[in-house]
């Protein structure tokens, strides 16, 4: 895949479909707001509804961010099949 650009490209836009639902996912079980979660990760409330949206793209270090607040939660197995395997995604919570 190192030299495949449009199959590693087609796999981003996963990765990033799924990472926006996790968000949204995950903020809605842990009932808190747009607002809320913004204020915790020390933005507004509008760039997480477009983080939710795909209108932005959350920078690596709001994902790790996200990552320190809802530890494992966060994961998704989802997240982790597009990462190639299980270990994979367990890599990002440790």
């Amino acid at each position: 895949m190192k030299n495949n650009s449009k199959k590693r490209q087609t796999k981003i836009n996963r990765f990033e479909k799924e990472l926006q639902k996790s968000i949204r996912n995950l903020r809605k079980t842990k009932g808190l707001t747009q607002k809320q979660l913004g204020n915790m990760l020390g933005v507004d409330q509008a760039t997480i509804s477009n983080f939710e949206s795909g209108k932005t793209v959350m920078s690596i270090t709001q994902v790790y961010e996200m990552l320190l607040i809802f530890g494992s939660d966060f994961s998704s197995p989802n997240i982790a099949q597009l990462l190639g395997n299980n270990q994979a995604g367990a890599a990002l919570v440790a």
